[in-house]
């Protein structure tokens, strides 16, 4: 019985319905919010972070383009350096670098070149 009273006692509180909603104003805030994140999401394509705690074994000394999808890599592989060929569907071993390219400096940000 006591039941039945509470759920009499709360019906007015529905009957006056739910706050109204600006749909507007939400259609603008749900376009802002998918928008940053979709502008969040170019930015960390293209900066192209390395994977944290990544493998410090390997590590890409230079590139190279010789195309819109191919190019050329030297990879550092512990002491020694590989020449890749890479393309979309392939990456080949090209050899091994005798003399070894120089290892670039990372560059922080109060670094200058």
């Amino acid at each position: 019985m006591r039941i039945l009273l509470l759920l009499l006692m709360a019906a007015p509180a529905y009957a006056q319905g739910g706050p109204e909603i600006d749909w507007s104003s939400w259609a603008l805030s749900s376009a802002l919010v998918i928008g940053l994140l979709l502008a969040l999401g170019q930015l960390l394509r293209r900066l192209k972070l390395p994977a944290l705690g990544g493998n410090r074994q390997l590590k890409v000394v230079s590139s190279l383009a010789l195309g819109h999808k191919e190019k050329l890599v030297v990879v550092q592989v512990g002491k020694e350096q590989v020449l890749l060929g890479i393309t979309p569907q392939n990456i080949s071993h090209l050899g091994k670098l005798e003399q070894p390219l120089e290892v670039p400096e990372k560059q922080g940000v109060g670094n200058t070149p």
